[in-house]
């Protein structure tokens, strides 16, 4: 899992998404801002990473309809020529999932939505020629009623459920 959240510690979802994830046997997180605070990649050791995979699970909040931008910055750095892509792509028929939060209602994303969210990370899977196994996506209202936050609670650990079913 590449996991991608500047304030971990404030994010519901994110963090019991990853966690979730964490004690799954064979699996890793690679979170982002805590390798690289300074957005300055080990290309290599990320590659690497890579290889010893199956699976790539890109997990982050949505932050404008984008991705944060440590993920953007790891996705143009390590996702080079020759490696990812090219003559001498390495990355051949590996899975990616795409898993991400959402700060307000689901009823706010309809399909279309959703479909222009992931395009550049399904471009990216066809250009490499990874297996784009599908998105997922749940609300991680933050900083609401204990309710909200218990919903939360909830939603983050079906959707890491339904995450670790795909692998």
């Amino acid at each position: 899992m590449i996991l991608a959240h500047p304030s971990i510690e404030k994010s519901i979802g994110n963090k019991i998404i990853s966690d979730n994830f964490s004690k799954e046997n064979n699996t890793e997180v690679r979170h982002l801002d805590l390798l690289y605070p300074d957005f300055n990649i080990d290309v290599k050791s990320e590659q690497e990473a890579l290889l010893n995979v199956d699976t790539i699970i890109f997990q982050f909040p949505l932050f404008w309809y984008n991705v944060p931008a440590i993920l953007k910055q790891w996705i143009d750095t390590v996702f080079e020529y020759g490696f990812a892509f090219g003559t001498e792509s390495t990355l051949n028929s590996k899975n990616i999932i795409v898993s991400f939060t959402i700060g307000s209602p689901i009823k706010d994303y309809p399909d279309e939505v959703i479909q222009k969210i992931c395009f550049p990370l399904q471009g990216l899977a066809k250009y490499c020629n990874l297996n784009y196994v599908g998105e997922l996506f749940c609300n991680d209202i933050n900083g609401y009623s204990e309710e909200a936050k218990n919903n939360a609670i909830e939603i983050a650990n079906k959707h890491s459920q339904r995450l670790i079913e795909l692998i």
